[in-house]
């Protein structure tokens, strides 16, 4: 499963339906750049959790949330891939 692609196609069209959710890469910070804020963080958790069945609240760092790529390395390890 293309976990990048799932989760930056979420971000782009639920938090970023603008040209910076186009542009979205894979290593591009979110939290650290503003491009997401605190709230927006929170729909992603849920979305992962409910599309992946994985709890980052409960298993990922800081480090795991601000990116496309630190998000999808942190489901993969969640679900032991």
């Amino acid at each position: 499963m293309n976990y990048e692609a799932e989760i930056k196609h979420f971000i782009a069209t639920e938090l970023l339906p603008d040209e910076r959710g186009a542009a979205l890469t894979d290593d591009q910070a979110l939290i650290t750049s503003g491009l997401v804020d605190s709230m927006g963080l929170l729909q992603i958790l849920g979305f992962v959790q409910q599309k992946f069945g994985t709890d980052l609240m409960a298993t990922g760092s800081p480090m795991d949330f601000d990116s496309v790529g630190a998000l999808a390395a942190a489901v993969r390890r969640g679900r032991g891939e």
